[in-house]
């Protein structure tokens, strides 16, 4: 592992350490800038999240991923669709990333939003996938356990 990403990893892990009343505003203003960025900066960004998600605790990435899907979700769609393309290409570019990730701590924070704020994210993340050039093979690539959650077929 990089320097850059022992850097990813390290503040995943100092947001997971945070409170919810200060990790909620932290990652508000994060994801704020992160719409800031230019493409390039966006795809690197996405890249290094997903790689360093692998070296966090199980139930202290549920509770950062919970917090990202809530803060996400308050954004207009086009926004939150725009983050889940970007991250629907990069694991679509390299889907050894899927085994990597920690499905159920991923299904555990998705779970943990209400009702409105997962339905939201459903739409959002189909339309996100239906914008890959090869949507039905970037769904072949994720777990059964995840499209049942997530309502994909």
């Amino acid at each position: 592992m990089n320097s850059v990403s022992n850097e990813a990893v390290s503040i995943i892990q100092i947001l997971a350490n945070l409170h919810e009343f200060v990790r909620e505003p932290t990652l508000r203003k994060k994801l704020t800038e992160f719409y800031e960025f230019n493409d390039s900066e966006m795809r690197q960004t996405i890249f290094l999240a997903l790689n360093a998600v692998s070296s966090i605790e199980p139930e202290k990435l549920t509770a950062v991923v919970t917090t990202w899907m809530k803060v996400l979700s308050e954004f207009d769609t086009p926004k939150i669709v725009l983050m889940l393309r970007l991250y629907c290409e990069e694991i679509y570019r390299d889907p050894q990333i899927i085994n990597k990730l920690n499905i159920g701590s991923l299904i555990g924070a998705f779970l943990a939003l209400n009702d409105s704020k997962r339905e939201k994210f459903i739409i959002c993340l189909k339309e996100a996938i239906l914008t890959l050039p090869n949507a039905n093979k970037f769904i072949q690539r994720i777990p059964g356990v995840a499209l049942n959650v997530l309502k994909i077929s």
